[in-house]
């Protein structure tokens, strides 16, 4: 069954975020997708920042928020953050 991950940061500094976060992006999952992966976007509103990934299935989900790249760009945005929420929902 298809997964989202919604991974949400109220933050006062946002394009630090929205950097990262794009930057991501177009490193791990536009140039070279990982399996399983369907889509994500990177949205920007009133001191939140959503970062949306969508898979195929858990497994390859689980596959990536263990790998060090994701962990490293999470990091990173945390420093930035005042809260991080991650929200796993079935599509």
């Amino acid at each position: 069954m298809p997964v989202a991950l919604l991974i949400t940061f109220e933050t006062s500094q946002a394009d630090h975020i929205l950097t990262q976060l794009r930057a991501y992006k177009e490193r791990e999952f536009d140039r070279n997708p990982p399996r399983g992966f369907l889509r994500s976007s990177v949205e920007e509103s009133a001191g939140k920042v959503v970062f949306r990934s969508e898979w195929e299935n858990d497994d390859a989900l689980e596959y990536v928020r263990d790998s060090a790249p994701f962990e490293a760009c999470l990091d990173l945005c945390d420093i930035y953050a005042d809260d991080r929420k991650d929200e796993k929902i079935e599509i």
